[in-house]
């Protein structure tokens, strides 16, 4: 970890902490107070961003009464960036570590984009942690990364530009080029995720922390021809038990509504889908007061 940090520990109404687990050391913006019978909630962000995409909800969370913690990933923010662990299996382990960092003996997982990805895959590695489950702009993996018209051209684009990492790490470290790229992801005109632009340029030019996220981002669409991500994916295929809701922005340019046509038949546990009006990709930091409802509801009811 660099020795000033101070782009990932911003002030708010949250603490920082650092926590070890899975051989790593990592770091935690977290609220509220973890109490006997409620599940902590973990907070799991996407690409290319850490955990102050959750800045609309922790204090909210916090404020209802829940221990809710919002952690950076290997190889984001303030986290550890360890060498060549850029695999799916490796992050959802951290996840589960962390969980068990926190004290916690169970947690409700929110995953938005790739976090929602680890969210998942989380969950069908160790079930009995996981109390309920959230996802926001992230069908079910085994669904989403296979060939097909599920996705937009733009994803595909997207997610190609990770094979060429030198252009790739120059899109997320330069602020003009970054803002473009949150901006297109977004719904048209909204500007939730555009405005911490500068906070996640930052957060991507401490040491290697592009390089991993793009790494990160390459494995993943590439996992079905590995060895270790088929494996993975077969993991993934255990459906799951607990209850489970997905979230999607109606104007989400990445993901088209039939993304989520299969999403319901890994889920044996309540399932619910919302799609939230006027949001694109990044829903929890476009449209913050519908996802903060919609997560109460759903504690409420877990």
């Amino acid at each position: 970890m660099p020795a000033d940090n101070s782009c990932v520990t911003l002030p708010g109404p949250w603490q920082h902490r650092l926590v070890r687990a899975s051989g790593a050391q990592f770091h935690v913006a977290s609220a509220g107070e973890l109490q006997e019978g409620t599940p902590l909630v973990l907070l799991l962000h996407g690409f290319p961003q850490y955990w102050y995409a959750w800045r609309k909800q922790i204090p909210v969370l916090a404020e209802a009464g829940y221990a809710v913690a919002a952690m950076d990933v290997r190889g984001a923010g303030g986290s550890d960036r360890t060498r060549d662990t850029f695999d799916a299996p490796t992050l959802a382990r951290d996840v589960i570590g962390v969980i068990r960092a926190l004290g916690a003996s169970e947690a409700v997982l929110v995953g938005s984009g790739t976090g929602g990805y680890l969210a998942w895959s989380a969950a069908s590695r160790e079930p009995s942690l996981v109390r309920g489950l959230v996802t926001i702009s992230a069908p079910h993996p085994v669904d989403t990364y296979r060939l097909g018209f599920h996705v937009t051209f733009r994803s595909w684009r997207h997610h190609l530009m990770s094979f060429l990492p030198r252009i790739a790490k120059g899109r997320l470290q330069k602020p003009a080029l970054l803002a473009q790229v949150l901006a297109e992801f977004s719904a048209p005109g909204n500007t939730g995720a555009v405005e911490a632009t500068q906070h996640y340029v930052d957060a991507l030019q401490l040491p290697n922390a592009a390089k991993t996220q793009v790494h990160q981002m390459r494995w993943t669409w590439s996992s079905a021809r590995r060895r270790s991500g088929r494996r993975h994916l077969e993991e993934l295929s255990q459906r799951i038990a607990v209850p489970v809701m997905t979230i999607r922005g109606d104007l989400d340019p990445l993901l088209p509504a039939r993304a989520w046509s299969r999403t319901g038949r890994h889920v044996t546990g309540v399932y619910s889908h919302a799609v939230v009006p006027e949001a694109g990709h990044f829903v929890q930091e476009e449209q913050p007061e519908d996802v903060n409802r919609l997560l109460l509801d759903f504690l409420r009811g877990v």
